[in-house]
């Protein structure tokens, strides 16, 4: 090592019989542990920034410094030594390495060999800026950073750094593997759903085709989310159905273990419907496979969601989910019973029973008949609720879905729905631009999908081939064993 790492050396060590000391002397007798925790953990990051900087010391003076670097053919004269901030997770450190220059641009081949980013930001913090940014506003996550590591990152910055990331969500699920089907598995499931994001002004539709008096002076854009997953059939009566939608209205009933959905994926755009439905049927054939031999789409009730459903997965049968039905027959028991009345959840065991036996008639003639003694307004809901029930009749063959074994219900995609969206997306005061809201919803469906890991593994790998035209360095071990204190 040269006089300045061994410095640098001489000085960790230094700081370990401090840190030692603090922990053994006198004055630890007294401290609590908390306090102890506490200048251990700001005392390691001091050690780490050191140790970090010795790396790079050394790395620098053991690189070589021909007077001439020559690349795809150019020949590049040595200039001399550069250097270049490096924000670790441990705080900022220096990197210095040999120039290289000639008309039109120069090269740093230490940069290439570390794979270092061209942010100065480490691909680590890099990463825990993305991983905190998709589940909080990022303000919030800046300063989670600033408070546990002392890392002081403009918020600007972090939106740059979610830019940059979600720009390779489309690439890494287009190679990525397939999930596995499980064995018993013999229904692949696909879903779609919509939710509205509060868009700001710039990019909320215009005025005129959305605000009448007394109206907020942005508007919601719909974010098409979709879902997939395989499943092993799962026979139900109607009974067991409505025992998990009313709960204490049935007599329980011992039932089988309702199987688990596997390699379940969500995903979010706001480019609609068609991409939405044109990018889940890719999905679905990565993941064709003769084991599978029923196909079903969950959707609600807009139509054009089930035309773009119909037109890219035409071997699917098209199911209206329940829970969407469900909630217009509540319409329905409002308006023609008081929400205090107890027979209104009665009748909705009823209205339900008729839906998942095949009666949609019956309860259809029911609901006409009860329109003649209704007020206007009421009359005009339980109109819609009529026509949404009779638009939707090809979609409804419940009774035949249960005697399948197939899923009527989207539960999986209204929680995606909650995670992917509402979680993140309408905390008190956001408003998004549409690209924002784009680059958040790839992000957010990596994480969710528990892909994060694999991901970011995925994009360092991409950047420095981008950066440099080179194949990624030969990773050094994830994970460093460290003999065990006895």
């Amino acid at each position: 090592m040269s006089s300045n790492s061994t410095t640098i050396a001489d000085n960790i060590r230094s700081n370990i019989e401090v840190m030692i000391k603090m922990v053994s002397d006198e004055a630890a007798q007294e401290a609590t542990a908390d306090e102890m925790e506490r200048q251990i953990w700001w005392g390691v990051l001091v050690i780490g920034a050191a140790l970090l900087q010795l790396f790079f010391a050394i790395r620098s003076e053991l690189e070589a410094k021909p007077k001439k670097l020559e690349r795809e053919g150019e020949v590049y004269e040595y200039i001399g030594q550069t250097k270049r901030n490096y924000v670790s997770v441990f705080g900022p450190v220096e990197v210095e390495r040999a120039y290289y220059w000639k008309k039109g641009g120069g090269k740093h081949p230490l940069d290439e060999e570390l794979s270092l980013p061209e942010r100065s930001y480490s691909d680590w913090v890099q990463e825990i800026v993305g991983e905190l940014s998709v589940t909080r506003p990022e303000d919030e996550a800046v300063g989670l950073l600033k408070r546990w590591f002392k890392l002081s990152i403009p918020k600007r910055s972090a939106q740059h750094v979610i830019g940059e990331h979600a720009e390779l969500v489309e690439t890494y699920y287009a190679q990525s593997e397939t999930p596995q089907v499980g064995e018993a598995d013999t229904i692949i499931v696909a879903l779609a759903d919509g939710k509205g994001i509060r868009m700001n002004r710039k990019d909320s539709p215009p005025p005129e085709a959305r605000r009448s008096k007394g109206k907020q002076k942005t508007a919601k854009k719909e974010a098409v989310v979709t879902g997939l997953y395989t499943i092993s059939s799962y026979r139900r009566t109607s009974d067991d159905v409505i025992r998990a939608l009313m709960p204490g209205h049935l007599p329980e009933s011992q039932s089988e273990t309702r199987p688990k959905p596997n390699g379940k994926q969500v995903f979010g755009t706001m480019k609609g419907k068609h991409t939405a439905v044109q990018h889940l049927a890719a999905q679905v054939a990565k993941r064709e496979t003769a084991q599978l031999l029923d196909r079903v789409a969950l959707t609600d009730g807009a139509i054009a969601l089930q035309q773009r459903i119909e037109e890219y997965l035409p071997d699917f049968t098209l199911i209206l989910d329940l829970l969407h039905v469900t909630g217009y027959l509540w319409k329905a028991a409002n308006v023609l019973w008081n929400e205090t009345d107890p027979y209104r959840e009665c009748w909705m065991v009823d209205a339900l029973r008729c839906l998942l036996e095949g009666q949609l008639d019956i309860l259809l003639s029911h609901l006409k008949r009860q329109c003649a003694y209704l007020s206007k307004a009421k009359r005009e809901t339980l109109t819609q609720v009529i026509n949404y029930l009779e638009r939707n009749r090809p979609y409804m063959q419940y009774h035949l879905y249960l005697a399948r074994g197939w899923p009527i219900g989207s539960g999986v995609i209204e929680g995606a729905c909650r995670h992917l969206v509402k979680d993140r997306f309408e905390l008190a005061g956001m408003r998004w631009s549409l690209k924002g809201a784009q680059e958040m919803l790839g992000l957010r469906a990596v994480y969710l999908n528990g892909d994060w890991d694999d991901f970011q593994r995925f994009r360092r790998i991409q950047v420095h081939e981008q950066r440099f035209a080179s194949s990624h360095p030969v990773a050094f071990p994830e994970i460093v064993a460290f003999e065990a204190v006895a």
